[in-house]
């Protein structure tokens, strides 16, 4: 199997997208009004990658920075895969006997399992086997949000070092769609693999979810890809709140995120 050695890929749009950003004069709003709370703020936008457009709901949080959290798996995934850390969906990894809450990261993982329960102690181990240099030279080759790693190298994208905006994780994902990364094929076989959610035989959707903490919130992400009717989009669902004991983010993500899919034509 072909692979590129050590992070050799390029973007070939480094320093600048490969995409209209998004302004909202410019923009489609979203009918959305149906999800509206006090318990929560959230924002939708949406990239037609054909159309060069863009659909969204609420701007206010667009482009604000925010911790990534699970949804740096997918840039995580892919430097793994370039520098030869893991070498497909099978990838196991032996779990260290350590009881943790969620009880599906309580035994062996492989990749595609890690991506699904979204086993957070997994892409540690990832992370500490890529090691700093090359994860930097990862985000940095990526583009991927402030690019920072600061000092801990399996707690970055957790612990609020790393952050991203709805407008950045957009583009990195339209970058995926175009292939604008020059990563080995089989990095993006794989990777589509791994990130495949059936959310509705309408529609196929590759995405990942992602919950942290950001000073007083909560910040609960859905962010992905999306082909219907032979249409291509880019999208990223963002919610925030001070008290998520009062509603199902979990949930909500996905309801939202699927309302949006459901009406696009």
């Amino acid at each position: 199997m072909h692979r590129v050695s050590a992070l050799s890929f390029v973007l070939l749009f480094l320093h600048s997208f490969a995409y209209t950003q998004f302004n909202v004069k410019k923009s489609k709003e979203l009918d959305l009004s149906l999800f509206k709370s006090t318990d929560y703020q959230f924002s939708v936008l949406v990239y037609d990658v054909e159309a060069n457009s863009y659909l969204h709901y609420n701007d206010s949080l667009i482009n604000n920075p925010y911790t990534p959290a699970s949804t740096f798996k997918i840039a995580n995934t892919i430097i793994a895969l370039e520098n030869g850390v893991i070498d497909s969906a099978n990838f196991l990894i032996k779990w260290d006997g350590v009881k943790r809450e969620n009880t599906k990261w309580n035994a062996d993982q492989t990749l595609n399992e890690a991506f699904r329960n979204s086993t957070v102690w997994y892409f540690q181990e990832l992370a500490k086997k890529i090691g700093n240099d090359k994860m930097q030279a990862g985000l940095e080759l990526l583009n991927y949000g402030n690019k920072a790693i600061g000092t801990e190298i399996d707690k970055f994208w957790l612990n609020g070092t790393l952050k991203i905006t709805m407008q950045d994780q957009v583009g990195f994902l339209t970058n995926i769609i175009k292939r604008k990364y020059k990563l080995a094929p089989y990095t993006y076989e794989c990777l589509l693999q791994v990130m495949k959610y059936n959310l509705s035989y309408q529609y196929v959707v590759y995405c990942k979810s992602g919950w942290g903490q950001q000073g007083s919130e909560d910040i609960g992400w859905l962010v992905g890809m999306l082909i219907k009717n032979g249409k291509q989009y880019a999208f990223s669902t963002l919610i925030t709140t001070n008290d998520y004991k009062k509603f199902d983010m979990a949930t909500l993500r996905y309801r939202i995120s699927k309302a949006v899919f459901d009406g696009l034509k």
